[in-house]
């Protein structure tokens, strides 16, 4: 399990490379079931708000709920944010995607592959 501060710096600096245009606009908590509108990723989940610094679009992670559900999203697990201080940098990847602060991923991705290989 992370402090609370911890994961909020990891998230901060996988912002910064990874989705530049992204800042955390409050602060990262943990989420409980405890929280009415929680939308946990497993145990140890972080939550806040991220706004886009250019466009003013909003992100909810780690609830659910609100004005535009479409903003909404799961939380933060902490194995993510551990992998990514531990520089393995695909789980925070894949999140940003799925929560489409960085490019997002419209689907299961199919680069690379190829049927029967390996055969």
């Amino acid at each position: 399990m992370l402090l609370r501060e911890d994961a909020e710096q990891l998230l901060a600096m996988a912002l910064k490379e990874f989705a530049p245009d992204w800042e955390i606009v409050d602060p990262v908590t943990e989420v409980t079931i405890r929280d009415q509108d929680h939308w946990l990723s497993g145990i140890g989940t972080y939550g806040t708000t991220l706004r886009n610094r250019h466009t003013s679009a909003v992100k909810v992670l780690g609830r659910r709920g609100g004005d535009d559900p479409a903003n909404h999203h799961r939380g933060v697990s902490y194995l993510v944010l551990e992998a990514y201080g531990d520089r393995n940098t695909d789980p925070i990847w894949r999140y940003f995607q799925e929560v489409c602060v960085a490019e997002c991923q419209k689907g299961p991705r199919r680069a690379g592959l190829r049927l029967g290989a390996g055969r």
